[in-house]
């Protein structure tokens, strides 16, 4: 709701999307370990299963990796998903992209550190579906350390462009009070943890506790 309908269309109008459509946002730089090849490969997977309107925007500055870029787009022809697949480059307003997102995906085949795309989706109340490795049993909470009505999002193995499709489905499939009971435990879990103001005091605690362990004299 903090985005303007004239960013959104504005956004969309550059894209050349129908805003009807559901859409399945993967935002990062593209790159290999991004994943951005199993996003097409799960589209792919929906095509096969009768889905003709899902459309799927890779938004992600190739910085230089032209033979990738090459790869990714004769990857979609392979799969004849050229009017469904959209690679747009670089995207300044990340927030009205996330607002145009039915689903968000994050599907790194490498660990993320952190993984902010995955957190900025939750604050911005998209469902978002993430690869189960690096830090994201912290960042988004789904079974089994969590009940699934505990869930802030989905974990699927990676490099599984079949799981991920089955989860997208589910996903696309929601019914709208289930997604709303969703994204707003997502927006509550992210805003409690993964605010700066959290961050600064949680950093700020463990110093503390480091300088507490240390004792008077090793503190001078």
């Amino acid at each position: 709701e903090a985005v303007s309908s004239e960013r959104r269309k504005t956004l969309a109008d550059a894209w050349k999307i129908d805003t009807n459509r559901p859409m399945i946002l993967n935002m990062g730089r593209l790159t290999a370990w991004k994943g951005q090849g199993i996003v097409i490969d799960a589209m792919a997977k929906l095509a096969e299963a009768g889905d003709s309107q899902t459309i799927a925007v890779l938004a992600g500055d190739a910085q230089g990796r032209d033979k990738y870029l090459a790869e990714l787009r004769a990857q979609i022809a392979s799969h004849g998903l050229e009017d469904r697949i959209l690679l747009v480059g670089h995207c300044a307003d990340v927030p009205a992209a996330l607002s145009l997102a039915d689903v968000a995906v994050v599907a790194s085949v490498e660990a993320e550190a952190f993984g902010r795309a995955a957190v900025e989706a939750q604050a911005a109340r998209v469902p978002v579906i993430v690869s189960d490795l690096g830090a994201v049993p912290e960042t988004v909470l789904a079974p089994p350390e969590k009940s699934d009505d505990e869930r802030t999002g989905w974990r699927v193995p990676p490099g599984n462009p079949e799981a991920l499709a089955a989860v997208l489905r589910q996903v696309l499939d929601l019914e709208s009070k289930d997604r709303q009971a969703l994204t707003e435990r997502a927006a509550h879990h992210v805003g409690e943890n993964f605010s700066v103001e959290a961050m600064c005091e949680k950093t700020l605690k463990a110093y503390r506790n480091l300088l507490s362990d240390q004792g008077p004299n090793q503190q001078r």
